[in-house]
C-alpha cells in the first residue's frame, strides 16, 4: 500500500516539475498577435507599397518574371503535390530551347518553389533558377538564357521530395 502511495506522489511531483518547466518554454515561443516572423516573409519598403498601390493588379497576381524570352514550356504544380508520394510536377521532365522561359503554375493549396538542384543540400541549389515561393493559384516564370545546354534537376525547397528535371537544348 505504501509503495503505491509513494509511486503516486513521485508521479505527481514529476508531473508538476515537468509542467512548471514546459509551460513557460512553450509560452515563450507561442505566436504573438501582430508578430509575423517567417523565413519567407518579405519586408516591404515604402517604394514597394507605393508601386503596389499604383498597380494593384501586378501586386496581387502572384506572378514573378525573370525572363524576356518566349515561353518554351509550362510546368504545373499539381493539386496534392505537397503530400509525399503524390505526383508533383506535370510534366516532371521538361525540355526547352536555350533562351526560352519556363512558366510555373501552382495548382496546389500550399506554397511551392521550382528550384534547380537535386535537393536543398546540393551546392548549386538556386544558383541557376529559382521561382522563389509561389503561392497557391499563382504563377512564376524564369529564363534559360544564361544556362548552358544540359540536364538540370530541380526540386521544391519547401517539399524536397518533389523533384523533376529540366533539359536545355
Amino acid at each position: 500500500m505504501w509503495i503505491g502511495r509513494k509511486a503516486l506522489m513521485v508521479l505527481l511531483i514529476l508531473g508538476g516539475v515537468t509542467g512548471a518547466i514546459i509551460y513557460p518554454t512553450f509560452h515563450s515561443i507561442a505566436p504573438v498577435p501582430g508578430n509575423m516572423f517567417s523565413l519567407y516573409r518579405l519586408n516591404l519598403t515604402p517604394q514597394d507599397i507605393a508601386a503596389a498601390e499604383k498597380n494593384p493588379q501586378a501586386a496581387t497576381s502572384g506572378s514573378t518574371s525573370a525572363s524576356s524570352g518566349p515561353v518554351g514550356a509550362s510546368v504545373t504544380i499539381l493539386a496534392g503535390a505537397s503530400t509525399q508520394g503524390n505526383p508533383s510536377y506535370a510534366p516532371d521532365a521538361v525540355t526547352v530551347k536555350k533562351g526560352d522561359s519556363v512558366s510555373v503554375i501552382n495548382k496546389d493549396s500550399v506554397p511551392h518553389t521550382l528550384t534547380n538542384g537535386k535537393d536543398p543540400s546540393d551546392p548549386t541549389t538556386g544558383k541557376l533558377f529559382d521561382t522563389s515561393i509561389i503561392m497557391p493559384a499563382a504563377s512564376a516564370k524564369f529564363g534559360t538564357t544564361k544556362m548552358a545546354a544540359g540536364d538540370y534537376p530541380f526540386h521544391c525547397t519547401v517539399h524536397p521530395y518533389m523533384t523533376g528535371s529540366l533539359k536545355v537544348q
